[in-house]
């Protein structure tokens, strides 16, 4: 709407334009300037299917939110599907604007269009405020609006440079879950940081849960104390009518599937993954020791007396895929994950220094190297820095094996065909979903959840990213080697092959002790298959 437009909206106040104020209106105006709970009951008006221009009448729920968006800075909120969440969160923004004065809001979401329609109910509530309580009118537009006291609302897309060089006093970001991973990354990369470091800038996130994302990523760290979030859930029940009655008709209407994530909030991967849903569900965020802008986590140092794996999965260096590699802890069972290194910017050319540096700060961890992208990055590590512990690969009738000398036709890395990705998979699976590997980092975690089974293979789901999960497809690759017994002393399937009696004889119902004639268990030979569960000659 132009100027000329919104100055002949009879339900807006223009600029400049003095209001005798009653008694009455003056303590009104005070009592809602000082009680935004007070001034939304009161004043806001929305609109509903059945009954138009309502009232807002807050649930519990809802007073409750509002108190707690208004008393802390940073909140992170998780809702259902039609729980009013946005509503919600534009009533607040239309207080907060109203009463105080040179305040930016931003609202952000996936789309520009979708942030213009949440800025329209802010317009619709601000028409049917009463004349005396508005602000002057400076600008009123589908994507901007400026009052007389010098706050601003204006809206854009979560992208890089959304608000960049703007001055935001609050930032909303509507239904965070739905922007795309890689727009996600460059947006709270590149703007969250400004808007965070401000000593009274207030930031709401509101979504309903889409897999293991960033939302995840946000609200896992909130609810564990790793950032400065207040996490608030409110589930279904609590809004008024939401009964078993109710729920069985979201169950029937949405599917198994939607159900679980917009009415009960469950994070969920998707369907068909390598790991199963419930392994992923079970696994938790720790807070990495370190981390830096170029893509490096930390969760443990190096421990002396520990040996370590690096396993590398490299990229072109030209955005899209990155280059990503895991250094594991392989020293006891289960292995650790101790440090990760994802970047889709670092040149191939770089990233042999990186692998360097972190691998020599390992005690020299054994680096293996895949090589379907670029061949140049183990060339680099090996001959240029000199770097001796990487792991070489060899062809044994048709098979790729490590060497643990110096042959014919050895390669600095292995190439990820078929059968390397077949054996890393399943054996990843078994490791994973067996606790003999253990993961801690979001960015795995998130790959995991996305990463499914397609053409009789296993690989990203579209528009997700398996750098890292592929790195630990070629570690768990490595292990089957016995290469790997001769640089470790864990035995992995004396380990599994231990647990797996245990829960035999944990699920055994106890009998008693049968007199059979035959010898005692301990001096019974051990079968030719024992012996190579257990790895014996």
């Amino acid at each position: 709407m132009s100027q000329e437009q919104y100055l002949g909206n009879p339900l807006l106040k223009k600029s400049n334009v003095k209001i005798n104020f009653t008694k009455e209106q003056v303590e009104e105006y005070i009592r809602c300037s000082e009680d935004v709970e007070y001034f939304i009951l009161n004043y806001c008006y929305i609109e509903t299917l059945d009954h138009g221009l309502v009232k807002f009448s807050l649930y519990d729920c809802q007073k409750k939110k509002i108190k707690i968006i208004n008393e802390n800075r940073k909140v992170i909120i998780m809702e259902g599907r039609q729980q009013g969440k946005t509503t919600t969160s534009v009533a607040y923004i239309l207080w907060y604007t109203l009463f105080q004065d040179h305040k930016n809001v931003a609202i952000l979401a996936n789309k520009s269009s979708t942030a213009r329609g949440i800025l329209s109910r802010y317009q619709m509530m601000y028409e049917n405020l009463p004349k005396w309580m508005q602000q002057g009118i400076v600008n009123w537009n589908k994507g901007d609006v400026e009052l007389e006291n010098n706050s601003r609302i204006f809206t854009a897309a979560t992208t890089a440079a959304g608000i960049r060089s703007q001055s935001v006093n609050l930032l909303y970001i509507d239904e965070a879950a739905i922007i795309p991973n890689s727009v996600a990354d460059q947006f709270f990369t590149s703007v969250y940081p400004v808007v965070s470091a401000g000593q009274t800038t207030k930031i709401i996130i509101t979504s309903t849960p889409l897999g293991y994302n960033h939302f995840w990523k946000f609200w896992n760290d909130a609810t564990n104390g790793n950032n400065d979030f207040f996490p608030l859930f409110i589930p279904y029940h609590e809004i008024p009518g939401r009964d078993d009655k109710w729920l069985e008709e979201q169950k029937r209407q949405l599917g198994e599937l939607k159900f679980n994530q917009e009415v009960l909030c469950n994070f969920l991967g998707s369907s068909l993954t390598l790991i199963s849903g419930e392994a992923i569900s079970k696994m938790s965020v720790t807070r990495p020791i370190f981390s830096n802008h170029e893509g490096l986590d930390i969760y443990e140092n190096a421990d002396p007396q520990h040996i370590y794996v690096t396993c590398v999965d490299t990229a072109k260096g030209v955005g899209g895929d990155s280059s990503a590699f895991c250094v594991i802890d392989i020293t006891t069972i289960p292995y650790k994950i101790v440090a990760k290194f994802k970047s889709n910017e670092i040149s191939p050319l770089l990233l042999p220094n990186i692998i360097y540096q972190v691998s020599k700060t390992y005690n020299d961890s054994y680096v293996l190297i895949e090589l379907n992208t670029n061949e140049q990055v183990p060339h680099i590590l090996h001959y240029e820095l000199e770097y001796d512990n990487v792991v070489w690969i060899m062809k044994d009738k048709g098979m790729q094996t490590v060497s643990a000398g110096f042959k014919k036709q050895m390669k600095p890395g292995v190439t990820m065909d078929k059968k390397v990705k077949r054996i890393g998979c399943h054996n990843l699976k078994s490791l994973i979903e067996n606790g003999k590997l253990l993961v801690s980092d979001a960015d795995i975690i998130s790959e995991l959840s996305t990463f499914i089974e397609k053409r009789g293979s296993f690989e990203a789901d579209e528009g997700y990213h398996d750098d890292l999960v592929m790195a630990l497809v070629l570690f768990a690759w490595l292990i089957t080697t016995k290469y790997f017994k001769e640089i470790n002393t864990v035995d992995l399937r004396k380990a599994l092959y231990e647990e797996k009696m245990r829960q035999i004889e944990d699920d055994m119902v106890p009998f008693g002790i049968i007199d059979n004639g035959l010898p005692p268990p301990d001096v019974v030979e051990t079968s030719e298959f024992d012996k190579f569960l257990l790895g014996m000659d």
